[in-house]
């Protein structure tokens, strides 16, 4: 997601365009200076506008002949959109109206790189690294970088890029590809001690907090990735991945207040999407605040009306307030748009059930083991809803096919549990000694199938031999 591309966040770029394009439905040729041509091309850049912004770099060099950044923002366009030879020409055409502009120089070894002419490229670098500072020797550095990618050698990748970084720290492009090389190497202990390093010589570095956020949340250090991720938000307000990534990890960590504060800093700063208002959504869900959970996912619905999961979530918030009519009519809609999730077809067989509503039920829980048969819980919940409508035998077959497909301490529970329902007290108490010698915490499935087990005096005789033994 982008930042807004509106009146309200960028007004003189948004009249520039207006001003642009209406020259074109007019018929009259205005005249707009180069850095009016600049803004425009990048106002259609941001917008995925392509074939518009190239047009308008066109349209820029024919009316500033001599202007080298016109020319070299036509480049950069073309290298993006993989047309290299162009870039090239274009190029070329800069180079005799200011032959020492390094951009020219940079952007013409990129594009030589995409053609994979790599000697070429090193060639160019090379003779401008004997007249760089150390900006620059940054930015060389960097192309050079993706010479060295375009090979596969991934560690003078990660040199290069570390070498880039410490000519210039304030180089965002270089440190952006840092972290992606970082994720590609798994250098995450050598990226924390560089990053920090780097920091503390410059603490306002947002793609540095942003690397380092995401090699300590790798690494397991949550609370450490968490605060990297605030600090990069804090040094720049316009860094919507760091929102993102804080606030998924705070979502993970069932931090869900803090994952909402997140979320909510990236209503007000950016663009909502479906994606956002769900995420809303789900924090409040978890807050066991279904309502307002609601809300959200009703907004989300107007930009997304055919998300199958969407439509799930609201079926859960009606199903947790007993709404179940309500949610029987939202997981059958994601089940018209997606078929093949198991976990919607159990959702709609638990709520069918507590509808009365058996046949329907039985048939979902059903199709929810057969869509995933490797899965026992599915299996578990069919033979548990045939086993509390009165069907311990139908239960107990049910069970004996789930073991062609799949394994799993809880079928040996339900199993235990369907066998005391059908009075085989001997066969129960057998398979309930084989289940807590495999998973001794897991008898707790077996109280939530039969409540009445837990005053059941051999059962917890057994339990509690196993409990002394473990």
């Amino acid at each position: 997601m982008r930042p807004m591309n509106d009146f309200s966040k960028d007004p003189l770029a948004s009249q520039l365009v207006a001003a642009y394009e209406a020259q074109s439905v007019g018929g009259e040729a205005v005249f707009f200076e180069a850095k009016a041509y600049l803004k425009i091309i990048e106002y259609y850049e941001r917008d995925y506008q392509y074939d518009k912004a190239l047009e308008a770099a066109g349209q820029a060099i024919s009316h500033h002949t001599f202007s080298a950044e016109c020319y070299t923002r036509k480049a950069e366009l073309l290298i993006g959109l993989g047309k290299s030879e162009e870039a090239l020409e274009v190029l070329e055409q800069a180079s005799l109206f200011a032959p020492f502009e390094p951009e020219i120089g940079l952007l013409q070894a990129e594009a030589l790189i995409a053609l994979k002419r790599l000697d070429e490229a090193r060639a160019i670098l090379e003779d401008m690294k004997a007249i760089a500072n150390s900006e620059l020797l940054s930015d060389i550095l960097l192309v050079e970088a993706m010479a060295y990618e375009e090979e596969a050698q991934y560690e003078l990748v990660f040199i290069t890029l570390k070498a880039a970084i410490e000519a210039d720290p304030s180089n965002q492009e270089a440190l952006e590809r840092f972290g992606a090389c970082i994720e590609m190497s798994r250098k995450y202990e050598e990226s924390v001690a560089f990053h920090e390093a780097l920091l503390e010589e410059d603490a306002y570095l947002a793609p540095a907090w942003f690397n380092l956020a995401q090699a300590q949340a790798y690494l397991g250090n949550y609370e450490e990735a968490i605060q990297a991720y605030e600090f990069a938000f804090l040094s720049d307000e316009n860094m919507e991945e760091a929102f993102r990534e804080c606030a998924g990890l705070c979502f993970e960590l069932k931090q869900y207040n803090k994952a909402l504060k997140c979320y909510e800093e990236l209503l007000e700063s950016f663009d909502p999407d479906s994606e956002l208002y769900i995420s809303i959504g789900q924090c409040y869900f978890h807050l066991g605040k279904y309502q307002s959970a609601l809300a959200f996912y009703t907004r989300a619905m107007q930009f997304d009306p055919l998300n199958d999961e969407l439509s799930f979530y609201m079926g859960e918030c009606y199903a947790m307030e007993e709404d179940w009519l309500t949610a029987i009519h939202f997981f059958r809609k994601a089940i018209r748009i997606e078929d093949g999730r198991e976990d919607y077809y159990a959702a709609l067989g638990h709520a069918c059930y507590c509808c009365d509503e058996w046949a329907e039920a039985e048939a979902c829980f059903r199709k929810a083991a057969l869509i995933n048969p490797e899965d026992s819980q599915y299996w578990v919940k069919w033979a548990v809803f045939l086993l509390d409508t009165g069907r311990a035998a139908e239960a107990l077959e049910v069970l004996e096919e789930a073991e062609l497909e799949a394994v799993g301490v809880e079928l040996m529970y339900c199993r235990t549990a369907c066998l005391f329902a059908s009075g085989k007290r001997q066969d129960a108490l057998y398979w309930l000694g084989e289940a807590l010698l495999e998973d001794f915490d897991g008898h707790r499935l077996l109280f939530e199938i039969q409540p009445a087990l837990g005053q059941d005096q051999d059962v917890m005789s057994l339990i509690s031999t196993y409990s002394l033994e473990d």
